[in-house]
């Protein structure tokens, strides 16, 4: 490997790989100067500020790139000391994450954009108050990690999303800028170069069954998993079986036995009804919370996702998971699989009466002609939990979709956002069954003070327990059994199929 030269803000650097030597490189130190004129001058002296100003320092730092291709790919790592709103420059240009939006603790940055052969400058800039000193403000300055090309890994995923009769859709993301292929029995496609990695890849029509293995390769350096068995849904003649579970955020392990006890369920699809993670924004929770506790679950069962109030939109939520409306980022979508239709919908959107959401629901109920019909949506229309207390999306949900689906005989559905679970029949002037499934792992909630006032329909309150509903669908009925982690049955439905 050729000799790769760079500076380290904390005169010390270590690949974000750990202790692995094949993949550390030649490092030296470099020395900082400092500014508190808006970088107009740089010194090395220690610079005094005095008590309650507000002064804008900034931090510089030179280093030497010897060979660029000994580069894989940086990253970063921001430290909240560096004052206010800290910005970096590398060269002159402005860092950014590779999706603007995001929150980064380490910020993933492509080499080819950034860093040129020979010296590279990179300027750190935060604004301080009452600092004893400028030194000493900027001791604790960001530091750069290179990785080399033979680091390359996938960091998020393999992500199924949806299925089609003659293709199926994947997503990931790479540690390095990175080409990504997925292979099957009869396919290969290749992604472009980058981070996130969203590919659309042809399986034979009517096939029941498919392998695909990835592959990211940056040069010659390349990073195989799998392969992966995949069952096509809806194929099955001895019915048809997905699981829907929903909010899982911020807690991991619960997260984990849950995904891990759907997939044992041997669901043909998976439906998650919103909060993935603690804060969408915050990049480096994606795979903490979300992906990384239901690796093989999403590598091998399609997911169908809806947005949840905890996402906050965060791009990377349409990045990674593929939709099967639009170009796969679409929050309001629909599909019909095994011969039900799935309807799923960013419920924070606008659904009044009149508004060109409305239109576009019931112009997809007004056209479907299978026998069973699911709406998903993070907000449910009633709930006996702390969110039952009349929220806006809870009104478009009582007053305008409700009364839709009970007038094209939709069997049931099914929300998250109370971290419980819960069913309740409203009369069929009202709506349709409306099942709360909010227990895949965020801290669960009791049953509201004011229960009786926000739900007059519950038939059935459960709360303390992580579950997941499985849904076994056979001729003219579909059964829902709802299980929590002992795998006791806290609740069954029969739905029967709709008499158009």
């Amino acid at each position: 490997m050729s000799k790769l030269l760079v500076a380290c803000l904390l005169l010390t650097c270590a690949p974000a790989m750990g202790d692995d030597p094949q993949i550390k490189l030649p490092l030296t130190n470099a020395a900082w100067t400092y500014s508190a004129d808006e970088g107009k001058t740089f010194t090395l002296a220690r610079q005094e500020i005095k008590p309650l100003a507000v002064v804008s320092v900034a931090a510089q730092a030179e280093f030497v790139v010897d060979d660029l291709d000994a580069c894989g790919g940086m990253f970063l790592a921001a430290d909240p000391n560096l004052g206010a709103a800290p910005s970096y420059t590398i060269n002159g240009k402005a860092v950014a994450g590779p999706l603007d939006g995001m929150l980064y603790q380490s910020i993933p940055l492509d080499c080819r954009k950034y860093l040129v052969k020979g010296k590279n400058v990179l300027v750190a800039t935060g604004k301080y108050t009452n600092t004893l000193d400028v030194a000493a403000a900027v001791a604790v300055a960001p530091r750069l990690e290179l990785l080399p090309p033979a680091a390359v890994a996938i960091q998020s995923g393999p992500v199924l999303g949806h299925v089609g009769a003659d293709y199926f859709t994947v997503t990931c993301r790479t540690n390095v800028p990175a080409e990504v292929t997925v292979k099957t029995d009869i396919s290969s496609v290749v992604s472009e170069r980058g981070y996130i990695h969203r590919l659309k890849v042809a399986i034979p029509p009517g096939a029941k069954k498919f392998s695909y293995t990835l592959t990211a390769r940056v040069g010659t350096a390349s990073k195989s998993e799998g392969p992966f068995d995949v069952i096509v849904p809806g194929h099955n003649p001895k019915g048809f079986r997905f699981v829907i579970a929903g909010d899982s955020r911020s807690n991991p392990g619960g997260w984990r036995n849950v995904a891990t006890a759907s997939l044992k369920a041997a669901p043909e699809a998976f439906f998650f009804t919103g909060d993935t993670v603690s804060s969408g924004p915050l990049d480096e929770l994606w795979d903490s919370e979300f992906f990384a506790p239901a690796k093989e679950l999403f590598a091998t069962v399609p997911l169908y996702s809806v947005i949840g109030n905890h996402e906050d939109h965060a791009p990377i939520y349409a990045e990674m998971i593929y939709s099967p409306g639009g170009d796969g980022r679409a929050m309001n979508w629909s599909q019909t699989i095994g011969g039900v239709l799935f309807i799923g919908i960013d419920g924070a959107e606008d659904w009044n009466a009149g508004s060109k959401n409305i239109k576009w629901l019931e112009g997809v109920l007004e056209a479907s002609k299978e026998k069973f019909v699911f709406f998903l949506t993070h907000y449910p229309a009633w709930s006996s939990g702390p969110h039952g207390r009349g929220e806006e999306t809870m009104y478009a949900c009582q007053k305008v979709i409700m009364p839709l689906l009970a007038k094209y005989k939709v069997q049931a559905m099914v929300a998250g956002h109370d971290h419980d679970y819960e069913r309740s029949e409203p009369p069929a002037d009202k709506g349709v069954p409306c099942i709360v499934a909010g227990g895949a792992g965020a801290p669960l909630y009791k049953k509201s003070g004011r229960a009786s006032a926000g739900n007059p329909y519950s038939k059935l309150f459960v709360a303390g327990s992580l579950h997941y509903c499985v849904f076994d669908l056979k001729d003219n009925t579909c059964t829902m059994k709802v299980y929590d982690l002992q795998g006791k049955i806290i609740d069954e439905k029969t739905f029967e199929a709709r008499k158009l």
